[in-house]
């Protein structure tokens, strides 16, 4: 769960309408500055279902013992959070190989260590016990890569989308598509920068600037999309800010919570595109 503290309430966005988000910015992605990624049905469904092993967890979502407050996608226990990525990544695997490869790469990102030095990158906290632990999953999902890559290079129509620039260039994508939901998540009302964000398969890139105005509008620069604005919407719950004794009580307090939307207005604002070519 996503989770945004307020002085008398929680507010709960689940991992899997943030990445239902994601996958709306995928379908969307696409103008004159920023080619559209390909194969396209296969990153669209990356996109969206990228956090899809969460939605176990989030039926019934667990309190932390020790500041009895519901766990977070960050502060979830490394062993659960693995289990979810693992469960969610073979998902995607049995429905499209490319998009699972995708997903594979992004969740080895979440335990980059450098990444969490970096504003709006989701890496994970990992306790020093869990290091091996960690290890062995980062290099479990490293064969699994390999052997999609493998198996999508012996299909003629999925080869050339095997090249490792373009994969990285699609990662690359996902990883500011997901940072772009997670800032509606968790700090719409906050200024963000999203880096090296791929504007086509030759190297170019340039960095988003999010900038939040009056009634919920924010302007992206420069602007990746093919409709401008965009109508944001985003499931939410609010529960009471308190000491949550067990499982069992946020489960309750979680049950009859209603849902209601988000609404917030992304656009471009003025243009002021800077693209970063790529070096020779």
């Amino acid at each position: 769960m996503i989770i945004q503290d307020h002085a008398d309430h929680l507010l709960i966005i689940r991992q899997t309408d943030h990445a239902l988000l994601a996958g709306f910015f995928a379908r969307e992605w696409g103008n004159e500055a920023f080619s559209r990624p390909e194969p396209l049905a296969s990153f669209r469904l990356a996109a969206a279902e990228h956090d899809n092993g969460w939605q176990e967890w989030e039926r019934f979502p667990q309190v932390d013992l020790a500041t009895f407050s519901p766990y977070t996608f960050m502060s979830i226990p490394t062993a659960a959070h693995i289990g979810i990525y693992r469960r969610g990544i073979e998902r995607i695997v049995q429905e499209d190989r490319y998009a699972g490869l995708l997903a594979a790469m992004h969740a080895s990102g979440l335990y980059d260590r450098a990444r969490a030095t970096i504003p709006g990158y989701s890496a994970k906290y990992v306790k020093s016990h869990e290091t091996q632990l960690v290890a062995d999953f980062v290099q479990s999902l490293r064969l699994q890569q390999l052997r999609l890559k493998v198996d999508l290079r012996a299909v003629p129509a999925a080869r050339d989308f095997v090249d490792e620039k373009l994969l990285q260039s699609n990662l690359q994508r996902l990883d500011a598509l997901d940072r772009l939901s997670l800032h509606f998540c968790l700090a719409p009302q906050e200024n963000a920068l999203i880096d090296t964000v791929p504007t086509d398969e030759r190297g170019g890139e340039v960095d988003w600037e999010v900038r939040p105005q009056a009634d919920r509008s924010v302007v992206l620069k420069p602007y990746p999309f093919r409709r401008d604005p965009l109508d944001i919407s985003i499931l939410a719950r609010r529960i009471p800010k308190r000491r949550y004794s067990d499982d069992s009580d946020l489960q309750q307090t979680l049950s009859v919570a209603e849902y209601f939307a988000l609404h917030f207005t992304l656009s471009a604002g003025t243009t002021d595109v800077r693209t970063r070519a790529a070096s020779a």
